[in-house]
């Protein structure tokens, strides 16, 4: 047995020890601290997190975000560099979360829809300014790239220099800062043959140099994708990366559309998009299942009946939503995802 694993066991031994003798929380509970003892860790990539408020110990929070509080030793190990003591956690520190034996990220799954947010839980994705989303009616675009300033490059880059020239109804000004995209055939769908909206793919940003009157000079200031001579640009705005949890909406039961990237399969990590939107009642940070249906059927002396099965194999959150669609990131998979993959509210809000 390597040490890590015997350090490991001993915690979980101590803290079986402690529960049997009466004691059922690890660490005193969460008090003020002065700001300049506070230790928290540096949110660098994707994921949960959480705001330690007055009051929490390691061992409720482990019962909260897992499926049992007896996982507390993992949830310590992930925030180690931050939380040195596992007796003395502060209000104000920022733990990350890790999904622990199928356990949920938050407490959403027990709240009904008519209760406030889970308090000091957010998902942060870092690259939050680079998703786009499908919408019915198309953006309308402040211009068009015609011309780069290297006309023998092939890709199109940070840095680079770009002529836009703009829309007769838009105003290019000096300064401005804009996102570069792209839209494609419209989306319609295959079974009701109904319109489902045309994607948006956000490919970077420029900022206007130089302003004349029938054209404008732009720079690429980031790019998060090819560009290329006819992409449209429209205003910037700028995204934040934290994204609060919120209480899941009731009776969802929708779609995955397509992937942003427009992958054939796509599973964990991965950008796409749903068929539920803002009049369905969804909003950004939301979580949802991803399931598919497992249909059996009964004959009986009068009819066949249909039963049919959900079987759960992950889960996305929503960060964007428009009218009728919203853009989502699958945060858990344990199996790969298609155009058409099942998604519905987590089953304890149904």
């Amino acid at each position: 047995m390597n040490s890590k694993l015997a350090f490991k066991n001993l915690i979980l031994t101590l803290a079986i020890c402690g529960a049997l003798s009466g004691v059922n929380n690890i660490g005193q509970a969460a008090e003020a601290v002065r700001p300049e003892t506070r230790s928290t860790v540096a949110e660098t990539r994707n994921g949960y997190y959480y705001t330690i408020q007055k009051g929490d110990t390691l061992w409720d929070l482990s019962r909260r975000f897992s499926t049992t509080p007896w996982v507390w030793p993992e949830l310590w190990e992930e925030n180690s560099e931050t939380i040195a003591n596992p007796h003395l956690i502060y209000p104000g520190q920022k733990i990350r979360l890790t999904r622990i034996a199928g356990g949920r990220p938050a407490d959403v799954s027990t709240r009904s829809a008519a209760e406030p947010p889970v308090t000091g839980i957010h998902y942060y994705f870092s690259t939050s300014d680079q998703y786009g989303f499908i919408r019915k009616v198309p953006v309308t675009p402040e211009g068009i790239i015609f011309k780069s300033q290297d006309s023998g490059k092939q890709m199109i880059s940070e840095g680079d220099i770009l002529y836009i020239r703009p829309d007769r109804n838009t105003s290019l000004s000096l300064g401005q800062r804009l996102t570069i995209y792209r839209t494609f055939k419209p989306l319609i769908d295959q079974k009701t043959q109904e319109l489902i909206g045309t994607q948006h793919l956000l490919c970077g940003v420029l900022e206007i140099v130089q302003r004349e009157p029938q054209y404008a000079v732009a720079r690429v200031t980031e790019s998060y994708r090819p560009i290329g001579l006819g992409d449209l640009v429209m205003p910037y705005q700028r995204r934040s990366p934290y994204i609060e949890i919120q209480n899941s909406q009731p009776g969802i039961d929708g779609k995955l559309i397509v992937a942003e990237e427009h992958l054939s399969i796509f599973a964990e990590a991965h950008v796409a998009f749903i068929n539920q939107g803002r009049r369905h009642g969804v909003q950004p940070g939301q979580i949802y299942s991803i399931y598919q249906a497992d249909e059996h059927r009964f004959s009986t002396a009068s009819s066949a009946q249909p039963i049919t099965i959900p079987i759960y194999f992950g889960e996305l959150l929503v960060l964007h939503t428009e009218e009728d669609t919203s853009t989502v990131v699958i945060t858990d998979s344990k199996k790969e995802s298609r155009e058409g993959t099942r998604i519905r509210t987590p089953l304890a809000l149904r």
